[in-house]
């Protein structure tokens, strides 16, 4: 179900079972944009009854904040001009090319290119693995992007994360929220979760020169930027 968050923000809340990510979408005077790409066109299609259930439109753009699959792999079912990070869009063409099955997802387990905790929930997500079409953004870019909607502009940042070395926010400073997928989690090795706390003091800093009220993880309901700052600082 969407809910709103700010006069322009609207989220869903995340699904653990399948691992669907919290999706986001801002609405500006001439433009919208989706926040992550979700995990599969049933995302996208749930997604966008959920838009029309709300008197929104389709969203124009729609921007993955990293390579990991459930924030991805509904790139194909979009009607928008998709766009991630540069490091991003090289990971996901490689991963194009891949063929899929159980049989082959078995094997990606085995030989650690799809992570043993994501395997369970890609499975509930597809019951036919034929389905899985993977495909990069339309637009990469580097750093650093700025997407005007009309009034509202999305700040696209890549930010030094544990998690993975392509995450990206997205930060609404008329709103003052951020996006910010799995950003904030540790680095997924297998069914773990190990943290990196040099990489962590460094996002810390970045996250403090950010002026934001409502911050949203990929996998949790929206807090509060005094709430995530003091998370973050007690795995220090």
């Amino acid at each position: 179900m969407l809910k709103r968050l700010t006069e322009n923000i609207y989220y869903t809340e995340p699904e653990e079972a399948t691992d669907r990510p919290v999706m986001g979408y801002i609405r500006g005077k001439k433009y919208s944009l989706m926040a992550e790409a979700g995990n599969s066109a049933e995302t996208v299609r749930k997604f966008n009854a959920d838009l029309s259930g709300a008197g929104l439109s389709p969203a124009d753009f729609a921007v993955v904040t990293h390579h990991h699959w459930d924030h991805c792999f509904g790139i194909h079912a979009l009607d928008a001009v998709t766009i991630a990070l540069d490091k991003t869009n090289e990971i996901l063409a490689d991963m194009s090319k891949w063929k899929w099955s159980v049989s082959l997802l078995e094997e990606y387990v085995q030989t650690d290119r799809f992570p043993l905790f994501c395997r369970p929930h890609i499975l509930l997500e597809y019951p036919d693995m034929d389905k899985i079409c993977v495909r990069p953004a339309d637009i990469s870019f580097h750093d650093e992007m700025t997407v005007d909607l009309g009034g509202i502009s999305c700040v696209l940042k890549k930010v030094t994360s544990p998690h993975t070395d392509d995450s990206v926010i997205i930060y609404v400073p008329e709103e003052k929220a951020v996006f910010f997928g799995d950003s904030l989690c540790e680095e997924l090795v297998r069914d773990q979760w190990i943290d990196n706390k040099e990489k962590l003091a460094v996002l810390i800093s970045e996250l403090e020169a950010i002026d934001f009220e409502w911050g949203l993880e990929g996998h949790f309901l929206p807090k509060k930027k005094e709430t995530i700052m003091k998370e973050l600082k007690a795995r220090l």
